[in-house]
C-alpha cells in the first residue's frame, strides 16, 4: 500500500464507523486523554463535524504530574478547533485496584459532564489494540461469554449512546496519521509500567503471536462471542419485559424472575436488576444473588449490593434502592451552564439550580412532605428517592409529593439500559 494511501486510511475508516452507526445530529461528547488514541479522534470528529457540535471533556487522575501537561496539550488543540473543553478531577481513595478504580471513576465523570450538558452522544477513542488486549486479560481472569465479548463499536450505557468509532483501526496507524498531520500527542509513561495487567498483556501479545495466536484470530475470538452474548441478553431482555415491571426507581419482579435454579434468563435478569437499582457497573457475585434471592422467595426482607427486597403484593417482590447506600451530591460551581444534576448514578434533578443547594436520598426529610402518600410508593421507597436541600431545610422530593418546582427522572429505564450491549 502506498505511503499517502496508508497514511489516510484511518481517517477513512473513522467516517466508515460514522457512517455504519447512523449518529444523531444532536451535540456529541468526546472523552479526550491527550493520548495519540483520543487526540486524532478529536482532530477527525473536527474535520466532519462543526464545532458547536462537539463538547470535549478530560479527567485529571491526580496520579501523575505530567497529567497537567497532557491536559493542557488537549486544552489548547480543542481551543484551536474552536471545541468546548471541561477538566474534572477524580481522586482515588485507595481502595481496591487502581487500574479499575480509575476506570470507573473515568466513566462516572463522562456520564455526570453528559447528563449536566444534556448529551445523548459520547464517543471514545479506543483502537484495535485495545480489544486485542481486553480480550487476553479477561481470557487470562476466566471469563466466560460476557467477558470475552471485548467492546462493541457501539453501544447504550446508563442512557447513553456510546460510540467507539477507532475501534477499526491499529494504535500504530494511528500514530503514523498524526505524525503526517503534524498533530502532537502525550505518552503516558504508564502505559509501559508492568506493574498493570493491560501493559502486561501488550507484552504478552508479542510472544502469543509467535504461537500462531494473531491479531486476526483474537478478533476472531470477540466476534464469536459477540454474536452469542447478543443472543442471550435479547432473550433476557424479552424475559424481563415479560416478568418485571420498573416502578420509578424500584423493580417488581413476578415468581418466575426469582427462579434462579437452571434457566440462563433469569439469573442474567436477576443479576442486572441487582445492578441497576444499586447503581453499580458490576452485578453481584453469582453465589451471593443465589443465596439472597432463595431468602427473598421465604419471603425474608434482605439487602444486597446497596438494594432492598422485600415482598410485595400479589406474590411480587420488590427491589428498592437502600437509602443508605446512596450519597450526597452538589452542583459543581464550574458548571453554570448545566442543565440539571446528576445524583446516584441514574437519577437527573432538574429545576431553578443555584448554589449551595445538596442533592441526597429524602430520608428522614419524609415528615416533611405531607401529601407522599398520594405518590403510590411505599415509604421505604421514598426514602431513598431523590430530593434537594439548602443546609437542613428540605426544598424539593419530586416524587414525595413535594415539588416546588423541581422534577427528577430516571435516565434510562430498566428494560432499555440493563440489557443494552455493554462492554
Amino acid at each position: 500500500m502506498p505511503v499517502a494511501q496508508r497514511l489516510t486510511d484511518p481517517f477513512a475508516r473513522f467516517q466508515a464507523a460514522l457512517a455504519a452507526s447512523s449518529p444523531s445530529d444532536g451535540t456529541v461528547g468526546l472523552a479526550v486523554s491527550g493520548g495519540g488514541d483520543s487526540i486524532a479522534m478529536m482532530h477527525m470528529a473536527a474535520g466532519l463535524r462543526p464545532p458547536g457540535k462537539l463538547r470535549v471533556i478530560t479527567v485529571d487522575h491526580g496520579l501523575r504530574t505530567e497529567a497537567q501537561d497532557e491536559i493542557a496539550l488537549v486544552a489548547s488543540q480543542a481551543a484551536a478547533l474552536g471545541l468546548d473543553h471541561t477538566v474534572t478531577q477524580w481522586v482515588w481513595n485507595g481502595r481496591g485496584n487502581l487500574q479499575a478504580a480509575a476506570r470507573e471513576g473515568r466513566w462516572a465523570a463522562v456520564r455526570e459532564w453528559a447528563a449536566m450538558f444534556n448529551l445523548r452522544d459520547v464517543w471514545l477513542g479506543h483502537t484495535e489494540d485495545d480489544q486485542v488486549e481486553t480480550l487476553l486479560m479477561r481470557l487470562a481472569r476466566g471469563s466466560g461469554i460476557d467477558g470475552l465479548t471485548g467492546m462493541y463499536p457501539q453501544t447504550e450505557r446508563d442512557g447513553l449512546h456510546i460510540l467507539r468509532p477507532l475501534l477499526g483501526v491499529a494504535r500504530a496507524d494511528l500514530r503514523s496519521w498524526l505524525t503526517a498531520q503534524k498533530i502532537a500527542w502525550c505518552d503516558d509513561a504508564s502505559n509501559d509500567d508492568p506493574r498493570f495487567d493491560r501493559v502486561r498483556a501488550r507484552q504478552m501479545f508479542a510472544q502469543l503471536e509467535t504461537l500462531g495466536l494473531t491479531r486476526k484470530r483474537l478478533l476472531q475470538t470477540v466476534d464469536h462471542m459477540q454474536a452469542a452474548h447478543i443472543s442471550l441478553q435479547r432473550a433476557a431482555q424479552a424475559f424481563a419485559k415479560q416478568h418485571v415491571r420498573q416502578d420509578a426507581g424500584d423493580l417488581l419482579l413476578s415468581a418466575d424472575a426469582l427462579n434462579l435454579e437452571k434457566a440462563d434468563a433469569p439469573r442474567r435478569v436477576m443479576a442486572a436488576a441487582f445492578a441497576w437499582v444499586g447503581s453499580r457497573t458490576y452485578r453481584p457475585r453469582f453465589e451471593q444473588l443465589l443465596e439472597t434471592v432463595a431468602q427473598a422467595r421465604k419471603g425474608a426482607t434482605v439487602t444486597l449490593g446497596g438494594c432492598i427486597m422485600t415482598p410485595d403484593s400479589n406474590g411480587t417482590v420488590r427491589l428498592m434502592r437502600e437509602a443508605a447506600a446512596t450519597t450526597a451530591t452538589q452542583r459543581p460551581a464550574d458548571q453554570a451552564d448545566a442543565t440539571g444534576v446528576f445524583w446516584d448514578r441514574r437519577w437527573f434533578i432538574e429545576g431553578p439550580l443555584q448554589d449551595g443547594l445538596t442533592y441526597r436520598a429524602l430520608g428522614a426529610g419524609l415528615k416533611n412532605c405531607p401529601k407522599w402518600r398520594e405518590s403510590g410508593m411505599p415509604r421505604m421507597s421514598l426514602l431513598a428517592s431523590p430530593s434537594v436541600w439548602q443546609g437542613d431545610t428540605l426544598l424539593a422530593a419530586p416524587l414525595a409529593g413535594l415539588a416546588q418546582g423541581w422534577s427528577a427522572r430516571i435516565v434510562a429505564d430498566f428494560h432499555s439500559s440493563a440489557f443494552a450491549i455493554e462492554e
